[in-house]
């Protein structure tokens, strides 16, 4: 809200200083500081007179439609803005609505409440619009309750009449805030909505909090900006996390959901936290594995395939092995790393590719694991094939043997 306040007085502000220059760069406003003023008093007092009723503040023409009355064409008005609300201000407003009661004196006073916006609107017409009636407003401001009719008027437009909704009460708030309405433009209206009202409410809102209480404030606007960052980052690896979009599409709703609950529920937002964490964590490690093995940047279906795979957790096989570019990569890390643990310089020989290069760039291995898989026949020969699993785990400490056998026991 305190954004939008902001924006809205940069805005008026813009428009004044528009205007200003734009009198300024007028021809008349070199001539005569005194441009306006007459001679006689009584001219004066004439020509005000006679602009009184000058159509002001108009957009742009409304179709083809033209006023009921004096056939003029009847033009969009420049409006205000309509009010800024958050949903707490909202709440308050619905709550204080319903507290009126039901009767028919409460029903009046409701309607009245609710049609300042309807009353700034009417004036603006007014203003556009020199000789109008209400049917006329009700034509452009709600088209679905004038009932156009198959003859047409003087005017060469079809004739039509007012709504049974428009109709239910002769003298309806309508028709009375038509009546009170008086030819103002926008820029002459009392604002709707006062910017600097507003802004000096929510700082001094702001002013008897505690910085735990602010903290609380701003985190469904950290959960946004974690949202739209992520977003980003996704649209760049697009075609390693296929996954990605899903996700962030997932969170915008979760996100949503929980910024939008009363009472701030911490809770609901650590979860929400663990999913942005598990996704960034995952876009982070694309983006490592792209720059391990294509530092270069450069496009390839094959590189991204792989970097897909050991993303999601799955088992690579590099076609040519040392030979291949991700496979020359691999054997370059781990010299360079094996370099960095051992503290030795080797010559430039030793980086190479080829089958004596893997044997001195890959550290000796600390642990070897054998794996036997194997479907037989037990316990009898009719028995059904049954899987059969055995490993062995050997390093300088231990030797781990470790088993899983199965039997056919339909028949036993």
């Amino acid at each position: 809200m305190l954004n939008c306040c902001i924006d809205r007085k940069l805005g008026r502000e813009g428009m004044h200083q528009s205007l200003y220059d734009s009198a300024e760069d007028s021809p008349a406003s070199t001539d005569d500081e005194f441009y306006d003023c007459t001679e006689k008093p009584e001219e004066d007092t004439k020509k005000k007179l006679s602009l009184w009723n000058q159509p002001v503040g108009r957009l742009s023409k409304f179709g083809d439609l033209k006023l009921l009355k004096t056939g003029d064409a009847l033009y969009i008005p420049v409006t205000q803005d309509p009010v800024l609300k958050t949903e707490d201000q909202l709440e308050e407003d619905t709550d204080i609505l319903l507290k009126l009661g039901s009767d028919a004196e409460a029903s009046e006073l409701r309607a009245r409440i609710m049609s300042a916006s309807l009353l700034s609107d009417m004036e603006s017409f007014k203003a556009a619009n020199p000789g109008s009636i209400v049917e006329d407003f009700i034509r452009w401001y709600s088209p679905r309750d004038w009932v156009e009719e198959e003859e047409l008027d003087e005017w060469g437009q079809k004739k039509g009449h007012l709504s049974p909704r428009m109709l239910i009460e002769e003298n309806n708030i309508w028709v009375q805030t038509w009546q009170s309405a008086k030819p103002v433009p926008a820029n002459r209206q009392r604002r709707l909505f006062d910017d600097t009202r507003e802004a000096e409410k929510i700082l001094q809102f702001l002013e008897y909090r505690s910085v735990a209480q602010v903290c609380e404030l701003i985190i469904p606007t950290l959960s946004h900006a974690a949202i739209y960052r992520l977003m980003e980052e996704c649209q760049l690896v697009g075609r390693e996390l296929s996954e990605a979009t899903t996700r962030v599409a997932s969170l915008l709703r979760h996100g949503e959901r929980i910024s939008r609950d009363v009472k701030l529920q911490p809770r609901r937002f650590e979860n929400f936290i663990q999913e942005v964490s598990t996704l960034e964590l995952l876009v982070s490690l694309v983006n490592s594995l792209q720059y391990k093995f294509n530092p270069s940047g450069e496009q390839d279906g094959a590189l991204n395939s792989l970097v897909a795979k050991l993303a999601a957790g799955k088992e690579v096989e590099i076609e040519n092995k040392a030979t291949s570019v991700v496979g020359n990569r691999i054997v370059t890390m781990f010299s360079d790393a094996q370099k960095v643990a051992t503290v030795v310089h080797n010559e430039p020989g030793d980086s190479g590719s080829g089958s004596g290069t893997i044997n001195t760039a890959f550290p000796p291995p600390s642990e070897r694991e054998f794996v036997m898989r194997v479907a037989a026949v037990k316990p009898a020969a009719y028995s059904a094939r049954c899987p059969q699993f055995l490993r062995a785990v050997l390093n300088r400490s231990e030797f781990r043997l470790c088993g899983a056998f199965s039997e056919d026991t339909m028949f036993f």
